[in-house]
């Protein structure tokens, strides 16, 4: 698909702590990779997003592109620290001022989003040679020491833990990813996959969920200007059909309903549910 790119803008997003790190001490491989990606779709112009809350990041990688030739024009973007700047479609309005439409995709609007660590694997695979096999992980949470580790996939996460001086008492739960929109693994051994960017080690909060107070939090939260709780109630009645008549499938699961209800209502968890319903149904 990306073959069939014809538009001007690359976008490049940072993720909290373990892109921050990457950009401070990686980023003339980060920036060989973004060279590559423009010469190879033909793209003009490329823009790299760096939340306001890095300014080692955004100093760095600004004295990088200044010292590095692209095929194109390269640019540093400051965004401001907000969740979820780091999803696509926020980060394109951000900095377009333009959507993406439903159901469609960032080169839909000719645009493209890569994160650093993507474009630091195409370093390695085209400039070096190097299949993708590693990558660097963050271990956060309730371990006595957080670290960034560089990883071989198909490493157990307890491995990393250990190395981190071990966990707290406490601790009995594992999530691959953040704490807003991390998945939670079945064991402390889940291995490593190419996806797994942090490893948060917390202790499991098991809320009573009750009845929604019509309070409109959900709502206010809700970055896609969606209805959270009305997808809620769709699927608690298994009615299905018209999940996508609340446009479902334009939430990106950031999570911002789920952690401002009162009411301790599952709502990104009811969303999947939903979305999953869809799928079965043919409905895109």
């Amino acid at each position: 698909a990306h073959a069939h790119l014809t538009g001007e803008l690359h976008l490049r997003h940072g993720l909290p702590h373990l892109c921050d790190r990457l950009m401070i001490e990686q980023s003339e491989r980060i920036l060989s990779g973004l060279a590559i990606v423009m010469k190879a779709l033909s793209v003009r112009r490329a823009i790299v997003a760096i939340e306001d809350n890095k300014p080692q990041a955004i100093a760095k990688m600004r004295q990088a592109v200044s010292q590095m030739k692209f095929p194109g024009e390269v640019s540093v973007s400051v965004v401001p620290r907000r969740y979820p700047m780091g999803a696509e479609k926020t980060l394109i309005k951000t900095i377009l001022d333009v959507e993406v439409p439903e159901g469609g995709l960032p080169m839909d609007v000719g645009a493209l989003v890569h994160n650093v660590a993507t474009l630091a694997a195409i370093h390695d695979a085209v400039v070096l040679g190097k299949p993708l096999v590693e990558r660097v992980v963050s271990v956060t949470g309730l371990v006595k020491t957080p670290k960034n580790f560089l990883v071989r996939f198909g490493t157990p996460a307890s491995t990393l833990i250990d190395l981190c001086g071990g966990s707290d008492e406490c601790a009995d739960e594992l999530i691959f990813g953040g704490p807003m929109m991390g998945i939670a693994q079945p064991s402390f051994d889940a291995a490593i996959i190419k996806g797994t960017n942090c490893v948060l080690v917390k202790k499991s909060d098991v809320r009573e969920e009750y009845d929604c107070v019509r309070c409109g939090r959900c709502i206010e939260a809700c970055p896609m200007g969606l209805m959270p709780l009305q997808f809620v109630n769709l699927v608690k009645h298994e009615d299905y059909e018209h999940l996508s008549d609340y446009h479902i499938n334009n939430c990106v699961e950031c999570g911002s309903c789920t952690y401002g209800c009162p009411a301790n209502i599952p709502l990104v968890s009811y969303i999947k549910v939903g979305k999953a319903e869809l799928r079965k149904l043919g409905v895109k």
